[in-house]
């Protein structure tokens, strides 16, 4: 009789469809990424144009209040569209057939419930979403397992990357709440995972536009935090 496949085995077999940018890849998304908060600032007036500035030596990581920005744009999404229609900045049509998707990009609190240098695998409140590296490791920015973050996930060549900002909420978790996020991460991890970009857009597009899945208490939190000037 074979034996019954547990959770361990599930996050152990799980693999991200698209991991590790290249050097060519990196450059398109990050520049792409560059442009579109760069877009959103001009529209929503977050900081002044001037407090946005580019990472030395690197033009297309932003990382004066590019965090700030981040996070007010995917609160509207809608933006993507937008940016993809008008191509304000002359973006190639590469880069636009890159953005094009953002627009069902998901912002929501995952906690971490496994990562290694490939793949971090994430839960929000009804699914587990498998998410592939980006310029770094995908564990490099994991402080512990199990623990709570504000993530937006995009896709990305066929996969789901993270969109570059990465927030810790709680970075670990009461002992009380270990075993019942280890029981939700077992039920969770019967359905499908959410592991391409097919299957990150069919999900994220059943989010409506003006549902903001971070609880009062950690958006006061995140506010406060970029308020204070503790997050760029």
């Amino acid at each position: 009789m074979s034996r019954q496949r547990t959770v361990g085995d599930i996050l152990l077999e799980a693999r991200a469809p698209y991991t590790h940018m290249d050097e060519d890849d990196s450059r398109l998304f990050y520049s792409t990424m560059n442009a579109l908060l760069v877009y959103a600032n001009n529209r929503l007036n977050v900081v002044s144009p001037q407090r946005l500035r580019a990472r030395p030596g690197d033009p297309c990581m932003l990382y004066e209040n590019g965090g700030r920005v981040s996070e007010e744009l995917w609160k509207h999404r809608s933006l993507v569209d937008d940016f993809v229609r008008e191509n304000p900045l002359g973006l190639s049509e590469r880069q636009l057939e890159a953005a094009r998707p953002w627009r069902h990009a998901l912002r929501d609190m995952f906690t971490v419930v496994d990562a290694d240098a490939d793949r971090a695998i994430y839960m929000n409140q009804d699914r587990l979403f498998v998410v592939g590296a980006s310029q770094d490791p995908a564990d490099s920015h994991v402080h512990h397992i199990p623990s709570l973050m504000l993530l937006t996930l995009v896709p990305f060549k066929g996969g789901i990357v993270t969109s570059g900002i990465t927030l810790h909420l709680s970075p670990k978790p009461h002992p009380w709440a270990v075993p019942l996020i280890a029981r939700q991460a077992a039920e969770l991890a019967m359905r499908p995972l959410v592991s391409t970009a097919n299957d990150l857009l069919l999900y994220a597009s059943g989010v409506s536009d003006d549902e903001n899945r971070v609880t009062p208490r950690f958006q006061r939190e995140v506010d406060e935090s970029f308020a204070t000037g503790a997050i760029a």
